[in-house]
């Protein structure tokens, strides 16, 4: 049977589909939805729809004071409506002066959930002159937690969870393209950004300022989301009936924000497993590279 999970595992797609899902739940230990968060603050970037809104919902529900941004104030609102403990703060996360507002009247948090994303049709920048979705995804994010934790908004021990995605597994790292770009591919723009994403993480983790801080990064397979659904209307008809639903991409999350098992800093995680972010080493970025991507974030920030 073993040998049966792992061949399935290797073929990606019932791997990172529902089915893959269900068969990796037969070996997790703890519900991650009956804990008590009394006294506890989270954020979640992203947070009105989809996997973010599954994650705010459950730390919600389990007594958190939940802090959750996006860009629709309408949804935001029907969250605020719906979930007690909860908190909606309208806010692009490629607006970096927004970012700076939003640090200077928050609280200070326990759990950070980086989740906010988006695939645009169309190439256009932020007021830096960055693409928006490295502008929003990668370096929106680095702002919001770097900002953070200058203001000692980030409790000792919190923990950081940067939501990718596995559509990274076969992008490498592309500088020359990933903060501005003359031929925009929204998805291969979206693989880029979320490559960065694992990249950053992982050079993160090992810099002393972070020490006292969980930062790790996941993804959360393949799911039902209106962002999947209008970005990529192919995928979403070849895959609908096998795609997870929210609370499923969002189960890793919250196992990353609550488990009391030793978890590495720094890691990649999928389905409550410490997995490789790499499917070759063709994929993993030089020294080079990584030192870099750090540079151009710092320069840009």
């Amino acid at each position: 049977m073993k040998f049966w999970d792992y061949l399935l595992d290797k073929s990606v797609l019932f791997s990172f589909d529902r089915s893959g899902y269900t068969r990796h739940k037969k070996n997790f230990q703890d519900d991650m939805t009956k804990k008590d968060l009394k006294d506890k603050v989270a954020l979640v970037t992203g947070g009105t729809a989809g996997i973010g809104a599954a994650v705010a919902h459950s730390l919600s529900i389990q007594g958190a004071k939940v802090f959750l941004t996006g860009r629709n104030e309408k949804k935001g609102k029907i969250f605020e409506e719906k979930n007690l403990h909860s908190r909606f703060f309208s806010l692009d996360m490629g607006n970096w002066d927004d970012l700076e507002k939003f640090c200077n009247n928050c609280e200070s948090f326990d759990y950070i959930v980086l989740n906010a994303g988006s695939m645009p049709e169309k190439y256009f920048v932020n007021e830096n002159g960055v693409e928006s979705q490295c502008a929003s995804q990668l370096l929106g994010h680095f702002y919001l937690i770097d900002r953070l934790k200058k203001m000692g908004k980030i409790k000792q021990g919190a923990r950081i969870v940067w939501v990718s995605s596995g559509g990274m597994y076969l992008r490498e790292l592309d500088l020359n393209t990933l903060f501005h770009s003359s031929k925009y591919d929204k998805v291969r723009t979206y693989a880029n950004v979320k490559r960065a994403q694992v990249t950053l993480v992982e050079e993160l983790a090992k810099i002393d300022r972070w020490k006292d801080n969980y930062i790790l990064c996941m993804h959360p397979g393949w799911v039902e989301t209106a962002g999947v659904i209008d970005s990529l209307p192919g995928f979403y008809k070849l895959m609908k009936n096998n795609l997870r639903v929210p609370s499923e991409g969002a189960d890793t999350i919250l196992w990353l924000l609550l488990t009391t098992e030793s978890l590495q800093s720094g890691s990649f995680y999928f389905d409550r497993k410490k997995v490789s972010a790499y499917i070759s080493q063709k994929y993993n970025p030089s020294e080079n590279q990584r030192a870099l991507l750090l540079k151009k974030i710092n320069e840009y920030l």
